[in-house]
């Protein structure tokens, strides 16, 4: 058996779930609220002091990036060609660099400073723009609409799917649906995920945050 623990929310956690029920694995999902967060740290068993961690047979991992590899490689997502998982990688790595930009703005705490930062990172030379923009070419010169140009899904895309649609769920402030309609590449691949039978049987429920992994979820009356 193996266990995951995070808090409710989708965050750092989501893509392990989602590559932890494809896999053929037995697994928990135990979520946590700030008290129980606290009690596992002062427990020690968090080995670096955060969450998530995973319990396997094995014993306990941390760090959500060694986390979601391991998840991917158990769900069968992680290529056995060295050229093409290293291409995975590269994809992966290529989102983390932009996405690094906007996690100081958690860290603002004036509110209207934090929009501002926020806007500014998808204005014309803002680094979430760009990064956007890379996204939506490695899609659309895909042959076969996954971004490594595999035959089947990889970690690639699970990360893309959930990180970058995620943003624009509302729960950012300075951040809305509204502002991914300039990215038609990424409405495309959106769709494209979404409509995978393995995304949707995993999202056949309602949720507040996670309606944007939903078919159609961006689409305009």
């Amino acid at each position: 058996m193996h266990e995951l623990i995070y808090f409710d929310s989708p965050g750092y956690a989501e893509p392990i779930r989602f590559c932890l029920e494809i896999s053929q694995v037995p697994w928990k999902n135990t979520t946590v609220d700030w008290d129980g967060y606290l009690a596992l740290k002062n427990s020690g068993e968090l080995p670096w002091g955060f969450l998530p961690i995973l319990k396997t047979p094995q014993g306990t991992l941390a760090e959500s990036n060694a986390l979601v590899r391991y998840a991917a490689a158990v769900a069968g997502l992680e290529p056995e060609d060295l050229f093409v998982r290293g291409k995975v990688d590269e994809l992966i790595e290529l989102m983390n660099g932009w996405r690094a930009d906007f996690s100081p703005t958690f860290y603002i705490d004036d509110l209207d400073e934090k929009i501002a930062a926020r806007k500014a990172l998808f204005a014309e030379d803002g680094k979430v723009h760009l990064g956007l923009l890379d996204l939506e070419k490695i899609y659309t010169a895909s042959a076969t609409g996954w971004l490594a140009g595999t035959e089947d899904m990889t970690l690639a895309d699970v990360q893309a799917f959930m990180n970058v649609f995620m943003m624009f769920s509302g729960q950012f402030d300075g951040i809305d649906a509204t502002m991914l309609q300039p990215y038609p590449g990424l409405l495309k691949f959106h769709d494209f995920m979404a409509n995978d039978e393995r995304v949707k049987a995993y999202y056949d429920y309602e949720d507040e945050l996670r309606w944007v992994f939903k078919p159609g979820a961006f689409a305009t009356k």
